[in-house]
């Protein structure tokens, strides 16, 4: 079997966007793949997620939490963790937000700077909600939500057959 595909999505203090919207494409690369989330590896996919400027293991946002649980998701065992070189050489794919994300890649790693993209594709940035209102986290959520299927036939049209 074949390495799983790395896929890192990123944000910058990995405790609101990118664990939402790792565990978002986790379940919806599952369900794509039939498979249960805990087999996602085996079915040669590994989703994660980091932040720029990560505090060191705080737990997820209370409401990325919810908006997760809403959706039938458990947040309670991520824990934030800072992007390194490592991260960011070993992932196949790096997901960011804003264009801050991508200049974060290329803080710890150039290279990793060319397999960088933004979440909603080229020219569309989603912004950080963390010190706004419930309602635009909740507008926020939702965009990124919104992209998820679109993330999901790009990862299975890139690499989808790798394990199979």
């Amino acid at each position: 079997m074949a390495k799983p595909v790395r896929v890192l999505v990123l944000c910058s203090g990995n405790i609101g966007r990118s664990p939402l919207a790792a565990a978002l494409l986790r379940s919806a690369l599952a369900e794509r793949l039939g498979v249960e989330q805990g087999g996602l590896v085996d079915a040669g996919f590994d989703v994660s997620s980091a932040g720029t400027a990560a505090p060191e293991g705080h737990v997820a946002s209370k409401r990325g939490m919810a908006f997760a649980a809403e959706r039938g998701l458990d947040l309670s065992d991520h824990r934030a963790r800072t992007l390194t070189t490592a991260m960011a050489e070993e992932a196949d794919i790096i997901y960011g937000f804003d264009r801050s994300h991508v200049g974060g890649v290329g803080a710890v790693s150039v290279e990793a700077v060319s397999k960088t993209v933004l979440w909603e594709g080229e020219g569309s940035e989603i912004p950080d909600p963390h010190h706004e209102s419930d309602e635009f986290f909740r507008e926020v959520a939702v965009r990124i939500e919104a992209a998820v299927p679109v993330r999901v036939n790009e990862l299975l049209a890139m690499w989808g057959n790798r394990n199979r």
